[in-house]
Formats: structure tokens, sequence, C-alpha cells
């Protein structure tokens, strides 16, 4: 590792973000010096920094480590190889107490570049989904991804398996491989024609994600109400995966849900099996 490179990079991603020295210090619980030392050359990020710096700028430990942003074709293999490739140019000019030090970081940051990989899958790899949503959803059998719809930080997946039950998984991104997920969330099990609905807050948006299957063949579309607005999305194939990101984060709920015709009529509550709605 280049102390020079990484500390220009950091440099160069916290101004683009317009973030102050203090401020990122603030975030990563160290001083506004450390900071400063960092991005002059003069010093790295400690081994427990380095994750939490590569959140709080968007990128992954092995960019930091190797200075520059990488492709994501190049990040599996650097995740390893940079690290033992940089801590070898290490030992040309360090004694033997510090290579041993090294070397078992080495190991360990190769060792969790393995984990993060291993346990997190691509979105487009529709069975690794679906065996990720399964194991953190506890469902027992097997089930398959019908359905999926990113935006901007958020993956979600309508699941579904070979006796009719359904399920919701919401994906957060892995903070080491920026194109794989890893499941965070959702709705364990969906009754068949019921429209669900999962909400999350943080400190920039709300994000809720509607989800449902075999709903009834009447009904079109369905809406809802935040922070005042009234919100009508269509339903097609009989279900519903809908993320939103949503500016209030004050409100990060759901009401006056409802399933409509094509007239944009409610369907009645009862009467009609599948015309309920549920909330997280």
């Amino acid at each position: 590792m280049e102390a020079k490179e990484t500390g220009a990079l950091i440099a160069a991603r916290r101004k683009a973000l317009g973030l102050s020295q203090a401020e990122l210090a603030e975030r990563l619980h160290v001083t506004d010096k450390a900071v400063s030392k960092w991005e002059n050359g003069r010093g790295m990020p400690a081994i427990d920094s380095l994750e939490p710096l590569s959140e709080a700028l968007g990128l992954s430990v092995s960019e930091l480590l190797s200075g520059r942003e990488l492709t994501a074709e190049e990040l599996p293999r650097t995740a390893g190889g940079l690290i033992v490739e940089s801590l070898r140019r290490q030992w040309r000019m360090a004694w033997r107490g510090v290579l041993g030090t090294v070397l078992a970081l080495a190991l360990l940051a190769s060792g969790w570049a393995g984990y993060h990989y291993g346990t997190s899958v691509s979105e487009f790899d529709q069975e690794g989904l679906a065996r990720n949503a399964a194991r953190y959803l506890g469902r027992e059998n097997a089930i398959r991804v019908v359905e999926s719809e990113r935006r901007g930080d958020y993956l979600a997946a309508l699941c579904t398996d070979d006796r009719g039950n359904w399920c919701m998984c919401v994906y957060d991104r892995d903070s080491l491989f920026r194109d794989r997920w890893r499941g965070g969330g959702g709705k364990p099990a969906l009754k068949a024609g019921v429209l669900g609905s999962w909400n999350y807050g943080n400190p920039r948006e709300a994000v809720i994600v509607f989800c449902g299957g075999d709903l009834p063949e009447e009904a079109r579309y369905y809406t809802f109400q935040n922070s005042g607005i009234t919100y009508t999305c269509p339903i097609e194939n009989r279900r519903v995966l809908d993320v939103f990101l949503l500016p209030d984060t004050r409100d990060i709920g759901s009401s006056a849900l409802e399933l409509l015709d094509q007239d944009s009529q409610p369907l009645p509550k009862g009467g009609i099996e599948g015309t309920a709605v549920e909330k997280s």
C-alpha cells in the first residue's frame, strides 16, 4: 500500500462528498489531525478504521489500500492479492517483528475479504439471491425469485416456493464489494393475495417496499399515502414489488393502503378473497 496514493484518494473523495476533515473525523471517531496525516501521506488508517472509512467515503477497503478506484472485475482478485503485494513491499523496509504483524494482518484481511465475497451475491444471480433470502429469512423450503428491483442502495426480491407461499427479502449493499448484496430485512411470510409493506428509515430518506403475490384478478392498481401525498401504482401479473425512496425521513410509514379495480375503485374489504392488506 502507498500512503501518498491512499491519502490522495481519501482527500479527493472527501472533497467530492463536500466533507471537511473535521466532519469526516467525527464520523470515524478520530481526530481531524489523524485525517490530515492520512491525506498528506504521513500515516495510514488503523485496521479498525478501514471499514468505517470505506463506508463513509463510498469506497471499498481494496480501493483504499490500492489508492485508486477499482472496476467491478478488479475487486475480487484485488481484495487479497493487492494486500499481499503491498505487504511484500513493506517487508523489504521492515524488521522481522513488524513483518510478522503485517503478514498476520494480511491473512486476516484476505480472510475477511473472502468472507464478504462468499456470503454476498450479485443482483443478477437469481439463484444466489434466493439462497441468500432463504438463509436470512429462515425459510425451510427452497424458494425462487419471481421479481427483483433495485433503487439506489436498496435491492428487494419477491420470492415464492412450490406451495404458493410468498416472502420478500431486502438486501444490504456489501461494504467491501459494492456490487454484491446480502439479506438484511424483509417479510419471511406473505399470504397469497395479500398486499404487504416493509419500511425503514435512515438520515437520508425513508424506504418503503410494497410486495405481494397472487393478488386478486380484479386488482389493477394500489394506492397509499405518505406525508400527505397519495401515490397510485399499477399491478401487473397479479403481483407487486415496488421500492420507494421518499425524502421525508420523519414519516417512514404508509396509510390508506388499498387495492383498486380497473376503474380505480377500491375493492371491497370483504367478499373477495385476498383483498386484505397488511403493513410491517
